[in-house]
Order: structure tokens, then sequence, then C-alpha cells
């Protein structure tokens, strides 16, 4: 199976392929399916007929943000940051020899259109057609190029940004670092997976919880108790990722992913479509302590814990159930672990800063075009 087959064969697995258009239905055709033939019949053949020297020393996919790297994108997503695009990546110890010619190549020989599209180059955030090294692109995402030594290494990466860093498709990989790099972080060791787990059950608990949100609607805020329903459907399709050891993506693809993973899902779905359709805040409240206890039976589903127990509803308490669950998944994890958070600052926060001053982005084009 060549590299290509196996990227496609991982991009369906994760339950995020690309749909291919058809006459008869009348889709889009996706950015990812767009970039790949975009690559393979115009950008390899360029690269290697230019660089034959070091064409082998390069690696070319369709990585990093944006919906269109996951075949999530749609006649919205068109307006900005989309088109062909191509990460073409070298190691750091060929930047000297190849970034310029890379640059120039590009600025020089290639094309500004591919079919009806526009061809973007160099654009900062890394869209479009642009080169970097290998470990600079990992750099960028998860603010080192250093892969983890221990489990405590692996709680300083934000979950979304390894999402960002394993999905899309490699479509040619001459050194194969960019491949090997992305399967050692295809997902979290063991130890990390369960304190996961058992974090993320204690969110679902406790604080973005049918606890608070029980307290706060009795006390007639219901803004604030619109709120924590916000962060508890949040953090249930987040579980929901990790029980199929799986990364979560951001916000606004999490909902339209979570209803494609293999498992689990077919059982928390229509649990949180009931409470998002509920009329009073105590019918939500009674769903999402069910949808809780599809959680518990998942994790006991896993042998991570035992079965839960069925209790009656508590008017203070709510429901402990993921309590219990994640007080036993934290007794079988080191001492470190169970003191430490997860980081979740995405990269976004810093790249939003930085489109503002590059010049090549749509953000600063659009200022300049009159309306």
């Amino acid at each position: 199976m060549s590299e290509v087959q196996v990227q496609r064969q991982r991009v369906q697995e994760q339950g995020i392929a690309p749909k291919r258009p058809s006459k008869q239905s009348g889709m889009l055709m996706s950015g990812l399916t767009i970039s790949c033939e975009y690559i393979e019949s115009t950008l390899l053949p360029l690269l290697k007929e230019s660089l034959p020297d070091a064409f082998d020393r390069l690696a070319v996919a369709v990585v990093g943000t944006g919906s269109d790297v996951l075949g999530l994108d749609d006649s919205i997503s068109r307006d900005h940051h989309w088109g062909p695009r191509a990460n073409v990546m070298y190691l750091r110890e060929d930047a000297h020899r190849l970034r310029d010619r890379i640059r120039r190549l590009f600025e020089e020989k290639l094309d500004r259109r591919y079919r009806e599209f526009e061809v973007q180059i160099n654009v900062g955030n890394l869209t479009g057609v642009c080169c970097c090294a290998v470990e600079d692109f990992f750099q960028r995402f998860l603010q080192t190029d250093r892969f983890p030594t221990c489990d405590l290494d692996w709680l300083d990466l934000c979950e979304v940004d390894l999402f960002h860093v394993t999905a899309g498709q490699v479509v040619y990989d001459g050194p194969g670092e960019l491949t090997r790099l992305r399967r050692k972080y295809a997902y979290y060791p063991e130890n990390v997976w369960k304190k996961r787990l058992a974090d993320w059950c204690m969110y679902v608990s406790g604080r973005d919880a049918p606890y608070n949100i029980h307290r706060v609607a009795k006390r007639g805020d219901d803004l604030t108790t619109t709120i924590y329903f916000g962060l508890c459907l949040k953090r249930l399709m987040e579980l929901c990722f990790a029980l199929n050891q799986r990364y979560a993506p951001y916000t606004k693809w999490l909902n339209s992913t979570f209803r494609r993973l293999p498992k689990y899902a077919d059982e928390l779905a229509p649990l949180i479509d009931d409470a998002f359709a509920a009329t009073s805040w105590k019918q939500r409240v009674k769903i999402l302590v069910e949808a809780n206890y599809v959680v518990a039976n998942a994790l006991a589903d896993l042998g991570l814990t035992d079965p839960p127990k069925r209790r009656e509803f508590d008017e203070g308490l709510t429901d402990l159930t993921l309590y219990d669950s994640a007080a036993q998944i934290y007794s079988t994890l080191p001492d470190e672990l169970f003191t430490h958070s997860f980081n979740q600052i995405e990269l976004w926060e810093r790249m939003a800063r930085e489109v503002l001053f590059d010049s090549k982005d749509y953000l600063q084009n659009s200022c300049d075009k009159p309306h």
C-alpha cells in the first residue's frame, strides 16, 4: 500500500474522510480532495523537475489548521484561508540549502491558479502553498520539537494541537520523518489516556456538570446555567473521543465529528440531542445524568472500572457516578500524574495575533480592499 493510500485509510478511520462529489449529488469537491489532486498533478512534478537533487529529501502534505484539512469544508469555508494547499517540508538539517530554493520556486514558477481556484503562496499561518522544516512544523503547533520523554511531558501538549499535527494527509514523504513523527504522536500513551478520562469524568460530574446546572438553575440564573450546559455537552463529546482513543478537534467541528465516532457516540448523541431539545432545566439535568451512566458503562466496558451502581437522584449532589469512576482510574496512576493538569491553551491564541501582521494573510488583504 502506498503512503497516499495509507494516509487516506487513516483519515477514513478517523471518521472525517472527505466525501467525493458526484454530478448527481451536486456536492462541492472538498478542499482536501482538491489539494491532494493539485499536489499529485501539479506540485510534485514541478518539485521533481526543478529540484532533482533534493526531491527525495522533501515531504508534501495537507496538514495543519482549517476545515479543509479535515475534509469538512463547505461553501461557507471558501471565503478565506481556502484553496489548493500544500505543506512542502524538508528536514531542518537541509534548511540552509533548500528553504530559499523552494520559496523562489514558488514565487517564480508556481501558477497562481489551479483550475478555477486561486493558489496562495507562503501565507504565515501555513495555509496555501508553503514550506518549512518538519521539525519546525511540530515546534509551531506543539511549542517544542522534542518528542515527549515521559508521561508528564504529554500534559504540556494541547489536545487540539495534537489533533492538528496528526490530522490531514501526507501525499509524499521522501525522508519518511513526517510520517514517522505523526505516527508517534498518534495518541496518548496508556497512563496519559487514563488520566485524560479521569480528569474529564471529574469535569462532567463536578464543575461542567449536571451538579452545577441543577444548583444554578434553582437560583433562577438562566444565563449561567446555559453556560454550564454548553460546557457539559462539550466535555461529554470530548470524553467520547477519549473513550475511542482519538484526539478531539476544536469546538467548531466537535459535534459533527463526535457523531462519526465508531463507539459510544450512538448512545451519547441521542441523549445530548434530547437534553438540548428539553424545555426545562430539570429535564436536562436528568438526561445528562443518564449520559454520565453511558460514560460509566463505557469505562467498565473498557476494563478501566467496575460497572456503575445505580443511585437515586440526589437533590444536593445530583449524581456522583463518574466521581467513582475517576477515583478508580486515578488509583491506578502514578502520583505525579494525579497532581498535574492538561494544557488546554490552543495554538490559535498565538496564531490569531500573528495574522494581524502577515501581509499575505486574508485578514490584511481584506483590510486593504474597499467595501
